[in-house]
């Protein structure tokens, strides 16, 4: 999907940046505007003056995409249709040739033609990922970006939480830095308000915050929202968050989606999880006491797991002792 469109995965995406734009602003766009200015940068290959501004009503009548998918691949994807006044006609051709390219099944011409923007970034996202025709960095480029592996520990969780947020449909709500974007206690108040709307007190949440006091007022607000949820926030107070600090806000949006996802599995209890799986390892792995049992390291308990829900999943020549790192 077009979320996983980034730097680290895609490096040729620097080709999109604009004159004098620094890796880390083109690094934070959605990937709904990389995937726009993908469009118009192939526009631009193209020869074509028009230039698209959004996924939805901007697509609508397949012009672009045409041409996209034409500077992708000429043979597969010719421009035949183009013309055709009817749009269905031409979404459906401008489609076929998609699918020529690999594109999976996704989407007709009347879809297209109804302009919808989570539609349309599905089926470009698609496309992007079957073939972006990017030209490759050359290792000077590659160099000079300093495009390093970004997963140390902090970063890969921010990432993950904020991929989170931004899988749970609030509106107007995309996140593309979590550390800055908490600190004013309006996302944390709508990601609360998201899993249980009855926490949050909107009459007291500050939606225009012009200091850190009325910053504090809304963290605030947060945190007696978590505390309703039962959710335990030791050491965490509300300045914490104004200021932005990374621990805070990891503990807060950790707590968060693990109440997320316990809901989402049927209200159980953390004591439940670890009973359902002590009882489906069992005789097979030691039992664990809880979800940060120190002997989950080596994997082995969640292969077993695994291999007990499903016995053709797990290859068992290649499961490794454990005892090391490496291993």
């Amino acid at each position: 999907m077009s979320h996983t469109i980034s730097l680290k995965d895609t490096p040729e995406i620097m080709r999109l940046a604009e004159k004098d734009e620094d890796l880390a602003a083109l690094n934070k766009l959605a990937p709904e505007k990389l995937l726009v200015r993908w469009i118009n940068f192939h526009l631009e290959k193209a020869g074509q003056s028009r230039r698209v501004e959004n996924l939805g009503p901007d697509l609508k009548d397949s012009f672009a995409l045409f041409h996209v998918l034409n500077q992708l691949d000429s043979a597969k994807c010719p421009l035949d249709g183009i013309e055709d006044q009817d749009l269905v006609s031409r979404g459906d051709k401008m489609v076929a040739n998609s699918k020529a390219l690999g594109v999976p099944d996704l989407v007709n011409g009347s879809a297209i033609c109804k302009g919808n923007a989570k539609v349309n970034t599905v089926f470009v996202a698609e496309i992007f990922n079957i073939k972006h025709g990017l030209e490759e960095l050359t290792k000077e480029e590659y160099d000079a970006a300093n495009l390093v592996d970004d997963d140390i520990e902090g970063s890969k969780e921010e990432r993950t939480f904020r991929y989170w947020i931004n899988s749970l449909g609030i509106e107007d709500v995309y996140v593309e830095n979590l550390y800055d974007e908490c600190n004013d206690g309006i996302l944390l108040c709508k990601v609360i308000h998201k899993l249980d709307e009855t926490v949050v007190d909107w009459k007291k949440v500050e939606m225009s915050p012009k200091n850190d006091f009325h910053k504090n007022i809304n963290n605030n607000m947060a945190i007696e929202a978590c505390k309703k949820l039962k959710l335990k926030l030791i050491g965490v107070g509300a300045p914490d968050l104004t200021k932005g600090e990374r621990k805070s806000i990891l503990t807060v949006v950790w707590q968060l989606v693990r109440l997320h996802y316990l809901k989402l599995i049927g209200d159980k209890t953390e004591d439940d999880l670890v009973k359902w799986a002590n009882d489906k390892v069992a005789g097979k792995h030691t039992n664990i006491a809880n979800l940060k049992d120190k002997s989950l390291a080596d994997g082995k308990f969640f292969i077993h797991l695994c291999g007990a829900i499903e016995p053709r999943a797990v290859n068992w020549e290649i499961v490794l002792d454990g005892s090391t790192e490496d291993d």
